[in-house]
């Protein structure tokens, strides 16, 4: 958005300026200087490497030079007091209690509306009302930017608090409150239709993973449940959901698919896991349960069934689903 900004503005100088020029008006060395100022604020929007704060402080620098130049114009001429002026201190205002520090930008805008008042006995055609509109202008800025600010970390504080009630810390994935409340509301409300679908559950649990907690540490134990969170993530993704469910026990809920479909999925996921490199570890590999809501409506029937088939799945061998 900055960039877009930047570049009408370039535009509309280089316009004005070639405007000028065929008229032959004496300010088109004021306006080229403008639009020097604003091709190099296009360029700073554009130079990816910069800091997008040194970007906003620039930018705000640079409009205020712009807005100091047209003042000493006002001053050494005598000219009018456009509206063009007005809206420059306004643009100008925005942009500062936006992208600087409160006070710094009140500093900055009391400064910069004492030169514009001042230009009003410069003048030969001052703007009394339109100078007086502006200052009564500012502080409603000021108030509505920091109202502004204030919500918007109320909204980033609210998102954090809700990531930490439905997500598990480590992995990033549905934590065990999350999924139970998801799982119950599908078993709930979900009908196939005719369609053969159902909700399907599946209980997943690392294979052998107690003993590279034993061996080489929780450390790297906490990798490996990153490295098959991410995995199982990406393996269900988009109408899956992944749950850690406690430990090393994952759980991954899928709606709309039929059970020979559900089955091909978690057979997938299990071959993802299969391949996952970490470095200085063994393979890693998963078991998996497989029930559906057409054998259970309870939450802790269905959850019961699954677990089932993971121990048996555990009991012939680990690394498959049953």
């Amino acid at each position: 958005m900055l960039t877009l900004l930047a570049a009408l503005a370039t535009a509309t100088q280089v316009g004005t300026l070639l405007f000028q020029w065929a008229r032959g008006e004496p300010s088109v060395s004021r306006t080229l200087l403008s639009a020097v100022i604003t091709a190099i604020l296009t360029g700073m929007s554009m130079w990816s490497r910069l800091p997008l704060r040194t970007v906003q402080r620039g930018s705000v620098a640079l409009i205020c030079v712009m807005f100091i130049m047209n003042v000493t114009s006002v001053f050494t001429t005598g000219r009018a007091v456009t509206s063009g002026l007005l809206i420059h201190l306004v643009i100008l205002a925005l942009l500062s209690f936006t992208w600087l520090p409160p006070r710094v930008a009140a500093g900055l805008l009391g400064v910069t509306y004492l030169l514009l008042a001042g230009t009003v006995v410069a003048s030969s055609v001052p703007d009394v009302p339109g100078t007086l509109l502006v200052g009564f202008t500012l502080p409603l800025m000021w108030h509505l930017t920091l109202h502004g600010r204030e919500v918007n970390r109320e909204r980033v504080r609210g998102e954090v608090l809700r990531t930490l009630a439905y997500r598990d810390p480590l992995t990033g994935v549905h934590n065990r409150r999350s999924g139970a409340e998801l799982l119950n509301t599908l078993l709930r409300t979900h009908t196939d239709g005719g369609s053969g679908t159902e909700v399907a559950v599946g209980v997943i649990d690392l294979d052998h993973f107690k003993r590279i907690n034993d061996t080489l540490g929780h450390q790297q134990g906490d990798r490996v449940l990153v490295a098959v969170a991410d995995s199982l993530a990406a393996s269900f993704a988009p109408d899956g959901t992944v749950v850690r469910w406690g430990g090393e026990e994952f759980l991954v809920i899928l709606t709309g698919q039929s059970r020979a479909s559900a089955r091909q999925q978690v057979d997938a996921a299990l071959d993802a896991v299969r391949t996952l490199q970490q470095g200085g570890l063994p393979m890693i590999t998963i078991s998996a349960g497989l029930a559906f809501s057409g054998e259970a409506r309870d939450q802790g029937a269905l959850l019961d069934l699954a677990d089932g088939r993971l121990y048996r799945a555990k009991a012939a061998g680990r690394d498959r689903v049953h």
